[in-house]
C-alpha cells in the first residue's frame, strides 16, 4: 500500500465456531457453526476498475509533459487547495504514478477491500473508504508539503477497519480471528516502517496520508462497523443465526458526525 509524493488476508470466514477448533472445548460450552451475512464486494471491483481505467488513460497521453499536466490538474497540491481547489483532496485518491504504484495499491484493495465490504456491507464500506481516504488526504495536506497522489490513504482506512472488526469479534472468530488480527498488526507496522524508510530515498511514500487514513478507518469502524452476535433461532438450519446489533438506525448518526467534523477540520486547515 503506497501513496507517493508527486514531482495481505484471506476471504471472510462465512462460518465461525465457538470456541476455536484448535483448542479443547471447555466444560459446558457447545461448539456451533453459523453463517455470517456477507455481501458481494461489488464496490471494491468498481473502485478497482475506476483507478485502473484512470491510470490507463494517463498512460495513453502521448508525452511525459501531457501526463504530468493531467496529474498536476488533479493531484493533492497544497498551494492549489489553499486557492480553493478542494476537490483535489478527493481526486488525488484515484491517481497513480507508475505501474508498480497501481499494482501494489490495486492488489491491497482487492485483498482487503473484498473482506471488509463483505463483512461491513456496501454502504458502510463506502463510508469508510471515502471518508477515511479524505482523512488521509487531509493529513497529507497538513503534514506533507510535497504534492502526492494515490489510493493508499483510503486503503489504509479499510485496513484499519478490518483490524477493528477482528478485535471486536475476537471471541466470535476464536483463535483464527486472533491470528489474523496479529498478522494485520504486523503488516501495518511493516508498511509504516517502509514509508518512514522511503523518506531517505528518491521514491518517497506519503506516510502522513497513510496514518491519517488508518486513524479515520479505525474511528469510523469502531462506531459504524457491524457488531455480530450469535442468537438462537429455531427457524433456521442449525438453530442459530448471526445478527448485527449495530443497524443503520444506530450507525447513520456517527457517520454524519464524522463527516461534519472532517469538513470543519478541512475548512480550518485550508484557511489557516
Amino acid at each position: 500500500m503506497s501513496q507517493h509524493q508527486y514531482p495481505p488476508s484471506s476471504d471472510p470466514q462465512q462460518q465461525v465456531q465457538h470456541p476455536a477448533p484448535q483448542q479443547p472445548t471447555p466444560p459446558g460450552v457447545r461448539r456451533i457453526a453459523v453463517r455470517l451475512p456477507v455481501s458481494p464486494p461489488r464496490l471494491t471491483y468498481a473502485l478497482l476498475a475506476a483507478i485502473v481505467l484512470i491510470y490507463l488513460y494517463t498512460m495513453t497521453l502521448t508525452s511525459a509533459a501531457a501526463q504530468n499536466e493531467f496529474l498536476g490538474n488533479w493531484a493533492k497540491i497544497n498551494e492549489a487547495i489553499r486557492d480553493g481547489e478542494y476537490y483535489r483532496l478527493f481526486t488525488s485518491m484515484f491517481l497513480h504514478l507508475s505501474l508498480m504504484h497501481i499494482v501494489f495499491n490495486g492488489y491491497a484493495l482487492y485483498i482487503i477491500g473484498r473482506d471488509v465490504e463483505a463483512l461491513f456491507g456496501h454502504a458502510r464500506f463506502a463510508i469508510i473508504y471515502f471518508l477515511g481516504g479524505l482523512s488521509g488526504s487531509l493529513a497529507s495536506f497538513v503534514f506533507t508539503d510535497a504534492p502526492s497522489v494515490g489510493a493508499s490513504g483510503a486503503i489504509f482506512a479499510v485496513f484499519g477497519a478490518e483490524m477493528v472488526y477482528f478485535y471486536q469479534h475476537r471471541k466470535l472468530h476464536g483463535e483464527m480471528g486472533r491470528r489474523h488480527l496479529n498478522q494485520l498488526l504486523i503488516l501495518m507496522l511493516v508498511n509504516l516502517a517502509l514509508g518512514a524508510f522511503s523518506q531517505a530515498t528518491a521514491y518517497k511514500i506519503d506516510n502522513a496520508g497513510h496514518i491519517g487514513g488508518l486513524i479515520g478507518g479505525v474511528v469510523l469502524a469502531w462506531f459504524i462497523g457491524p457488531h455480530y452476535d450469535v442468537q438462537a433461532d429455531p427457524a433456521v438450519l442449525g438453530g442459530h443465526r448471526v445478527v448485527d446489533l449495530n443497524p443503520v438506525q444506530r450507525w447513520a448518526l456517527p457517520s454524519l458526525v464524522y463527516a461534519a467534523a472532517l469538513a470543519a477540520v478541512m475548512a480550518y486547515a485550508v484557511s489557516a
